[in-house]
């Protein structure tokens, strides 16, 4: 659903003036919600240890920034299934990460990947959408890489602090460089024309699809590991697919 509603949001919304908003907000809301957790908990672990600092950093930056920008510039510029398929590379980027790091991926991985390159491969050879899809479709790759980073990198955050701990902190570490980038696009963005139905589009995605999904996610990589479980990111094109013909 996030690539339907953040493309339908592109109709009335400038493309980073949209992720400036979006990003504003999780922030706002992550740390509200640690706030309170921490509140009722004070043992709550709610702070980097200065020795993880570095790994929150790279995991907002690849997971948040380098994602989200690949993602919405490419949506932006390339059709909803294009870039639901391209994104959900991500596993090959996280398995060819992995056996960097001297991890061996389970064949049954590799044998998943291996059918689903070719089937993006086929696709791309019979694209034909022009300048314009062809850096999007760009993008979209450089955001699929960044996602398959970031599931490596933020493997030990999950299983070192709560959820609400390392979702705010990779927020603000990621969403920062973002809304310092569309600053511009902020200030040029008509934003008496934007209608209620933009509005909801911002506050749909600044609950579901990152917050939530992010952690829910991470919960799937730390249970099932990286490798199978980024496999599961196959199913976002074929389901992405169905729901944008239905809507």
């Amino acid at each position: 659903t996030t690539f339907i509603d953040t493309k339908d949001a592109f109709t009335q919304f400038d493309v980073m003036a949209f992720v400036f908003v979006r990003f504003g907000l999780m922030t706002i809301m992550a740390f509200a919600i640690l706030g309170v957790i921490y509140a009722r908990n004070p043992g709550t672990s709610s702070i980097p240890r200065r020795s993880d600092l570095a790994r929150f950093v790279a995991a907002g930056l690849a997971g948040f920034t380098v994602y989200q920008l690949g993602f919405n510039l490419g949506l932006d510029r390339t059709s909803v299934f294009s870039a639901s398929l391209l994104i959900s590379t991500s596993p090959l980027f996280t398995i060819l990460i992995l056996t960097l790091v001297g991890e061996r991926p389970p064949a049954a991985a590799w044998i998943g990947v291996a059918i689903a390159v070719i089937g993006v491969a086929i696709f791309l050879s019979d694209q034909q959408g022009g300048e314009n899809s062809t850096l999007g479709n760009a993008f979209c790759i450089m955001a699929a890489a960044a996602f398959g980073l970031y599931g490596v990198i933020n493997r030990p955050l999950f299983a070192n602090y709560p959820a609400a701990t390392y979702s705010a902190w990779t927020l603000l570490f990621g969403g920062v460089p973002l809304m310092l980038a569309g600053i511009p696009a902020v200030l040029d963005q008509d934003w008496s024309a934007l209608t209620s139905r933009g509005w909801l589009a911002v506050v749909y995605m600044v609950i579901f699809p990152v917050y939530i999904a992010y952690i829910l996610w991470n919960y799937g990589i730390a249970r099932r590991g990286a490798a199978i479980a980024t496999s599961f990111g196959l199913l976002v094109p074929v389901i992405a697919g169905i729901l944008a013909v239905l809507i």
